[in-house]
Formats: structure tokens, C-alpha cells, sequence
């Protein structure tokens, strides 16, 4: 049986998500998720007092993360985990598809979906910051722009590679899915019970830990890379760096990448 080109299973995968009429409304959840982090950024920024574009910059960023970060979320962990609940898995890898092969060309797909959903993120923006800038007419700084853009895609990187693991680990819907839908409001969620458990029991260590969360590490990279407080919602309790930031970021990235193709290539498929 000749291999299927690489091209042909990220065909199929494209197909697998758009024909499933469960993911239609996947979109949808992930814009009211963003409606949602949108609005408290907003509340958050008009506390600071920002200048005009910074205001709307901080606001979209928020709001453009959350969105595309909860599609990437459930699309990837739907996408990687459902081979093995319908048991397609066994059928894919007789048909001469490499396992690890296979979740390349997953990944792939997930591109494909994320760059224009990112391209329509990006031409909602424009309109609107400018309507905002219509309303409170300023200055355009257009590194804070380039800034939040290239944090939007990191964030929906980390997300679709998040959620691929989680379906490569747990090998089931179900325990993809609660991963997908609880792991940043959990981790948000200790940014803000570390520090008052730290206040409580007068150990510094509760604070250090939330230098060291992913999702506080995602919410406070705008700030340290812009140089001001970026509309984040919840922030590490204890000052960092760039570098500690990317650095935390990336080990959380190596972490998901090797797991995910660790666990797909050594375990047995009947398991």
C-alpha cells in the first residue's frame, strides 16, 4: 500500500475538523470567552488610566488571546483525542501513517485553521482601535501594536500545542476537554490565591510560584515587553524579567511538545 503524502493527512485532518458539526459552535464559545476577558481587561485599563491607543490596543490583545486561544484549546484536543476514543487510531497507523507523523500533520491542520482566524482577529482590530481612535483621537504607537500582534500568536502557539498534548496523554474526549476548558482559569485563578496564602502563612515560596505559571507568564509578557502595566488581569505577584518570562513560556512549550510525542510514539494504541 503506498504512504499517503504528508499533504493528504493534513488534508484529512482539515476535513475531520470542519465536517464535525460538534465544532461549529466552537467559534462561537471561544468569542464569548473573549467577550468576557475582553470586558474585564477593559474594567482593568480604565483603572490605569492609559493614553487612548493604549487603551484599545490592551483591549483587543485581551480579547483577540482568549478567542483564539480557547478555539485553538478545544479544536486541538478534540482533533488529537477523538482517534482514540473511536478507536480510528489502530485503522490510521495499519494504513502505514507514522504516529508521530500523524500528529504532525494534526498540528499542521491547526495551523491552517489558526493563520485565518488570526487574519480576521487582525482586521477587526483595525477597525476597532480606529473607531476608538475616531472617538478619543491619538497618537499611534505602532510597536505596542506590533507587540500585542506577535503575543496573540504565541499565545494561540501554546494553546493548540496545550491542548494536542492533553488529548496525547489522556487518550480521551473527556479528559482533553477538561483540560482544554479548565486549564488557564485554574492557573489564573492560583495567581490569585498563591499570594494570599503567601500573606497568611508569611512564605515568600507561595509568591515565587506564580513567577512560574504559564497562564500569568502568557497575561504578563505584553507588560514587560511594552515596559508599562498592559491590561493583564492577573500578574505574577512577584517582579520578572523578559527573559524569566519567555524563558518560563518555553519550558511549559518543551514540556507540552515532548510529552505529546513521547506518549504518541512509545505507548501502545490498545492501551
Amino acid at each position: 500500500m503506498p504512504q499517503r503524502s504528508f499533504s493528504c493527512l493534513v488534508g484529512g485532518e482539515l476535513r475531520k475538523v470542519v465536517r464535525q458539526r460538534s465544532n461549529w459552535v466552537v467559534p462561537l464559545a471561544a468569542v464569548g470567552v473573549g467577550v468576557a476577558a475582553g470586558t474585564a481587561a477593559a474594567d482593568q485599563a480604565d483603572l490605569l488610566h492609559e493614553g487612548s491607543f493604549s487603551l484599545a490596543i490592551d483591549i483587543y490583545r485581551v480579547f483577540a488571546a482568549a478567542s483564539i486561544g480557547a478555539l485553538m484549546l478545544a479544536l486541538s484536543a478534540r482533533l488529537v483525542a477523538m482517534e482514540y476514543r473511536l478507536g480510528t487510531i489502530r485503522v490510521i497507523l495499519a494504513q502505514g501513517v507514522g504516529r508521530l507523523r500523524l500528529l504532525l500533520a494534526k498540528l499542521a491542520a491547526l495551523g491552517l485553521v489558526a493563520l485565518p482566524s488570526l487574519a480576521a482577529l487582525t482586521v477587526a482590530g483595525i477597525v476597532f482601535v480606529a473607531i476608538h481612535l475616531h472617538q478619543r483621537p491619538a497618537a499611534v504607537a505602532w510597536r505596542e501594536a506590533w507587540i500585542g500582534a506577535l503575543t496573540v500568536v504565541l499565545s494561540t502557539m501554546v494553546c493548540g500545542l496545550l491542548g494536542a498534548a492533553a488529548g496525547a496523554v489522556g487518550r480521551s474526549m473527556t479528559f482533553a476537554a477538561a483540560v482544554a476548558a479548565g486549564f488557564f482559569p485554574v492557573d489564573n485563578m492560583l495567581g490569585y490565591l498563591l499570594p494570599i496564602l503567601g500573606n497568611a502563612t508569611g512564605e515568600r515560596v507561595w509568591s515565587d510560584l506564580t513567577t512560574y505559571q504559564l497562564g500569568l507568564a502568557l497575561n504578563h509578557l505584553p507588560s514587560v515587553l511594552m515596559g508599562r502595566r498592559a491590561g493583564e488581569l492577573v500578574a505574577p505577584a512577584r517582579p520578572v524579567d523578559a527573559t524569566h518570562t519567555l524563558l518560563v513560556i518555553a519550558v511549559y512549550v518543551a514540556a507540552f511538545v515532548a510529552g505529546g510525542a513521547l506518549l504518541t510514539w512509545r505507548r501502545d494504541t490498545l492501551e
